[in-house]
Parts: structure tokens; sequence; C-alpha cells
């Protein structure tokens, strides 16, 4: 009976530190695709109201750009993490000055075929 409890345990202490390497390596590649993973408060006081030339140093080149009621905006892929999930974030520019942010969330819009 003490050797199964014994065995139980190792195989306890094994797998949870299994799982634990598993999710440092998934964390630590998504902080490589880019350079750190900011909560929204850090994002949102590290950047508004920034200009574009500061962004540019910090974050380097946006994963895109477009424009969005006549302003220019540049999404970032995967700098947020808000809730346990990684969010694309979007900045608007307005005379070269970071003026909104919002993250993009996923789709909750479901298809219904009846």
């Amino acid at each position: 009976m003490t050797y199964l409890k014994i065995l139980l345990l190792l195989i306890f202490v094994l797998s949870s530190s299994v799982v634990g390497a598993f999710s440092d390596e998934v964390a630590n590649t998504q902080i490589e695709s880019s350079k750190k993973l900011y909560t929204v408060i850090e994002f949102e006081s590290s950047f508004m109201n920034r200009r574009r030339e500061d962004i540019l140093k910090t974050l380097g080149e946006p994963d895109s750009k477009k424009k969005v009621q006549g302003k220019e905006v540049w999404k970032y892929k995967q700098v947020v993490m808000d809730k346990e999930k990684i969010w694309d974030q979007n900045i608007m520019f307005d005379f070269g000055r970071v003026n909104y942010m919002w993250l993009d969330r996923p789709s909750t819009k479901t298809n219904k075929n009846f």
C-alpha cells in the first residue's frame, strides 16, 4: 500500500512538471513572437498619446496598417494579454499621436442554419 502511494505521488510530481514545462514553452513562444506581452492597462498607459516614432522604437513595425475614419490605424497581433487570453491591439493615430485604442475580440456570432 505504501509503495502505491509513493508511486502515485511520483507520477503526480512528474506529470505536473511536464505540464508546467509545456505551458512555459508556449508562453515563451508567444513572447518571442512579440517583444513583450502587455496587460491592457500597461499597454494603454505606455502608448496612449505617444507619437508614431515612439511606438516604432518600442514595438517595431505593425502587423498591418490601414485607414479607419480617415485616420491611420496600426494593428499589433498578440501583444496584449487580458483574462488569460492574448488579444490583437489596434491603435489609431490623429496628427501623428495615438488617440484611440481597441482590442480585437473573437466574433461571438454563431451560424444557425435551420
